[in-house]
């Protein structure tokens, strides 16, 4: 009698977890689980050899190897640029890659390209907050569960919002005009909520989340640490975005469950290995991937597409005097929070060939330096990869000084909307709490009237003088930068309210070479 009230206990118990989603015991692996990471590779071709490489070595312990990136792979690189990302595709696919979510980079050739690049690749892509307007649904899955023999674990992709204004905001229109998809800032946490009950209630034993929100506050996007502690029933966060590296770190959820969050950091600098045990606990490890041997097939592939890519553009088009980096020795983007040499040589490149009186450059937009001596094509493409065109617009001078209070408004934090200018100096006050207003779009609305301003001392030089005057709030100035920026409303639509000039006058590329040939380039 006694067992028979035993195994109804045992039998009340099951049936009690089995109502409560993520709490009932999960099955476990036969054998371990293990799940190969990136995030943020920006077309480090180098880093897949050695990716299949240590694949094929687990693959040799274990039936259950799953290769997964956090998105970021087809931008940031020559070798992908020039190819629009096809050449990064073709080096997946023969990788083999089984999971990736987008990041915010692989909308910056268009969404007509996204979705060829989507048909083209044969992982899954993971989107689970980016939408469709016209009926609320994921323009891709949003999640995918992956059977192990006697466990399933659920992979869901979760995208930072802040694309919706770091790329291009016509990219997310319809023919008319009108906006066409969500990122789903405002209801991000539900929205992921709703795909891990979702997923849960499919079978999944696990949930990992791949997620494109880092780990550094970007806008007005959560992060991932500030995702997790809203939301339940995830087990692992693979991060991406912020290009941190994080070995491992244990958050708590909104129900103060224990959350795995790593990250492999930027430009296949790591490579980490998610292991699910027999006995159903995880645990992570990074290799340093220039340590791991490369694959010999994936290695003569890229080689032989590097190859191709970068012949065209060995041509020396100049020399520069002085190394002018773009990171620090800890990879942290300097030209997203203080004016650098690199910054002042690719606005002062715009204004010279575009003659104007002022130019801009997002430091989000650069994506490398410059070593001192010659420099090749190749060497600026890798600077300005993402294929712009130069224009120009004008602008009065108190439209400039509230696109200088944008452009500020995250100091001291870093932005890749923070200006690297030429042809102007100000002052900034951190202390002084921003007085931007942004609207429900998510763009520069206006500033606060009567508010306190970061900016003062805004001079404009002068060229027939030789030297800098105060901005006149009525003159009229001409400002040269990239469409991105002056035209479609990127980095936050600061320059919505200049009016256009000239446009498609050169790929930002371009502008660089006749700089670097017109000029001898000393950094100033």
């Amino acid at each position: 009698m006694k067992s028979l009230c035993r195994i109804f206990c045992l039998l009340a118990v099951l049936l009690v977890a089995g109502c409560t989603g993520g709490s009932r015991v999960p099955d476990q692996p036969q054998s371990p689980v293990i799940i190969l990471f990136e995030s943020d590779a920006h077309c480090a071709v180098d880093g897949y050899a050695r990716m299949a490489s240590l694949k094929a070595e687990q693959a040799a312990g274990t039936p259950y190897v799953t290769v997964v990136s956090s998105g970021d792979f087809v931008q940031g690189g020559v070798t992908g640029s020039v190819t629009r990302g096809e050449s990064i595709i073709g080096i997946m696919n023969l990788v083999g890659y089984d999971l990736v979510a987008l990041g915010n980079h692989e909308f910056d050739y268009g969404m007509p390209r996204l979705m060829e690049m989507a048909r083209d690749l044969k992982a899954e892509e993971l989107c689970a907050n980016f939408t469709s307007l016209e009926n609320d649904r994921p323009v891709f899955k949003p999640y995918s569960i992956i059977n192990y023999g006697e466990c399933d674990i659920a992979f869901i992709g979760i995208i930072t919002p802040s694309t919706a204004t770091s790329v291009s905001p016509n990219t997310f229109t319809d023919s008319s005009g009108n906006p066409a998809y969500s990122f789903n800032l405002k209801n991000l946490l539900p929205k992921t909520q709703y795909w891990i009950d979702q997923a849960r209630k499919q079978g999944a034993d696990y949930v990992v989340l791949l997620s494109h929100l880092g780990a550094v506050k970007d806008g007005d996007s959560p992060t991932s640490v500030e995702l997790v502690k809203g939301i339940t029933g995830i087990d692992v966060v693979l991060d991406g975005h912020s290009h941190s590296f994080i070995p491992d770190s244990i958050i708590l959820d909104s129900k103060g469950s224990p959350v795995l969050l790593s990250s492999a950091g930027y430009g296949f600098a790591h490579i980490g290995k998610l292991v699910l045990s027999t006995d159903g606990k995880f645990s992570c490890e990074h290799f340093a991937t220039g340590t791991l041997p490369a694959d010999s097939t994936v290695a003569a592939f890229t080689e032989k597409v590097q190859n191709e890519v970068l012949a065209a553009g060995e041509k020396v088009v100049g020399k520069i005097e002085n190394d002018m980096p773009a990171l620090d020795q800890e990879k942290n983007w300097l030209v997203r929070d203080r004016q650098m040499a690199i910054g002042a040589f690719c606005a002062d490149a715009f204004r010279t060939v575009l003659g104007t009186d002022i130019a801009m450059v997002n430091g989000g937009g650069i994506r490398s330096g410059l070593e001192a001596g010659e420099i090749t094509y190749n060497d600026l493409l890798s600077v300005f990869p993402f294929g712009n065109n130069a224009c120009t617009v004008s602008l009065t001078g108190a439209q400039l000084l509230d696109i200088l209070e944008v452009s500020v408004k995250y100091l001291p934090l870093s932005s890749g909307s923070f200006m690297q200018v030429s042809g102007l100096r100000y002052a900034v006050d951190t202390t002084v709490a921003s007085p931007v207003v942004m609207g429900e779009d998510g763009l520069f609305h206006h500033i606060a009237q009567g508010a306190p301003r970061r900016i003062s001392s805004v001079e404009v030089y002068d060229k027939s003088l030789g030297r800098y005057l105060p901005a006149v709030a009525d003159k009229t100035y001409t400002l040269g930068g990239i469409d991105y920026n002056l035209i479609k409303l990127g980095s936050e639509g600061m320059f919505r309210y200049t009016t256009p000039l000239q446009t498609n006058l050169g790929l930002d590329v371009d502008i660089l070479a006749a700089f670097v040939t017109l000029s001898s380039c000393t950094t100033r």
